[in-house]
């Protein structure tokens, strides 16, 4: 029997707890900015708009150089590939229906899944080269890697296709939970093999051309007495830096794996539901209460917090070289010392949300927002 999907809001709202299931006291309200020292400036390059964009959808950042760009889609069915330095539109297509879950692409293909949980395959330019239907829905935004689409359907199976021909290659099942979050895990590819978070807590490593199981870390384990209290998901994309592989099981905890032999390096409790961000020495990751929160990546121990932006339902943080940037409720868009995490500058985006993960491509740092506005800014 298919396990039944738990209607949950979205990475925005998950802070505040199961708010479908059960009341759950009020949060505080959000920290007000304060000034800030402007140690880094960050100017906006450019900004473009591709529709509404759910906070389970991410951001492809495709090729290197001047080739340097983002594919990114909206769920009214927008997909859209943008120069990363210019801001200029390579192509925008539409796909008919809406799209529910995007956007992944190795900058040749593009693929999305759209309403009606169909994969849909676009080519170099746009054009929709074929459809799949799959027999469940899908959260997880697809991966494509060197010309094979990989996608991770709602009830845990995954499926892998030629991008050009829509020949499927392989499928496999793993086991689901009794309840799955309508939370967007990840699918990250590392060499000739790929690291997909699971909703049991784990970090499966699965050959990209058989779909064979390699091993598997496991990174929370469910302990509650309810099934809603049970719910331990990878949430986000595992993140991939140097020897290791991290990832946030939902409300439980963050922990690193071995990339070789997915040998579990360290966990440590941790509430929250977005993913975590990691470059081989350092993790960073926004806790439900919006601190931010800093752990040294061979070891686990804890090390800076910033609780400066607290409650301001702050998105997944990313590393850039010596800074920390996190996106919030209202679009602003802080920027951390990665060395002590003090704030040392801060840009506006729309207003809007940041909940998709932000990306850096080359020397550009691009965020999205819930309603659609696509920015690049360079950190000076």
């Amino acid at each position: 029997m298919m396990a039944r999907t738990l209607k949950l809001l979205v990475a925005a709202s998950l802070a505040a707890g199961l708010g479908a299931c059960a009341s759950t006291p009020k949060q505080p309200d959000p920290t007000p900015l304060g000034p800030v020292a402007t140690i880094l400036q960050a100017k906006t390059a450019w900004s473009a708009h591709v529709g509404p964009v759910p906070a389970t959808f991410v951001t492809a950042a495709v090729g290197t150089g001047a080739s340097a760009g983002v594919v990114v889609a909206s769920s009214d069915g927008v997909v859209a590939r943008i120069d990363a330095g210019t801001g200029r539109e390579l192509w925008r297509s539409q796909v008919k229906g809406g799209i529910s879950a995007g956007t992944g692409s190795d900058g040749t293909f593009t693929a999305v899944v759209n309403d009606a949980n169909q994969v849909v395959s676009l080519g170099p330019q746009g054009q929709v080269l074929w459809l799949y239907q799959l027999p469940t829905s899908v959260i997880t935004a697809p991966a494509v890697v060197g010309g094979t689409i990989v996608v991770q359907g709602a009830d845990q199976r995954l499926w892998a296709f030629n991008a050009a021909t829509g020949q499927k290659l392989w499928s496999n099942v793993s086991r689901a939970p009794a309840l799955l979050l309508q939370q967007a895990s990840g699918i990250t590819a590392h060499g000739d093999d790929l690291l997909v978070g699971n909703a049991l807590g784990r970090i499966e490593s699965v050959s990209l051309a058989s779909g064979t199981l390699l091993w598997e870390a496991t990174l929370a384990r469910a302990r509650g007495i309810t099934e809603v209290e049970r719910v331990i998901g990878i949430t986000g994309a595992p993140a991939v830096a140097g020897s290791m592989v991290c990832a946030r099981a939902y409300q439980s905890t963050i922990g690193c794996a071995d990339l070789d032999t997915g040998r579990v390096l360290w966990t440590d409790k941790a509430v929250g539901a977005t993913g975590v961000s990691q470059n081989g020495s350092l993790v960073v990751a926004s806790q439900g209460d919006g601190v931010v929160q800093a752990y040294d990546a061979a070891s686990g121990a804890a090390g800076w917090s910033n609780s400066q932006l607290k409650y301001r339902r702050l998105g997944a943080p990313l590393l850039l070289g010596v800074t920390v940037a996190v996106g919030d409720y209202q679009g602003y868009i802080s920027f951390l010392s990665a060395k002590d995490g003090s704030i040392i500058g801060r840009v506006s985006t729309d207003g809007a949300a940041i909940q998709c993960p932000m990306v850096g491509v080359g020397n550009t740092l691009v965020a999205v927002t819930a309603k659609g506005g696509v920015f690049g800014f360079l950190p000076e």
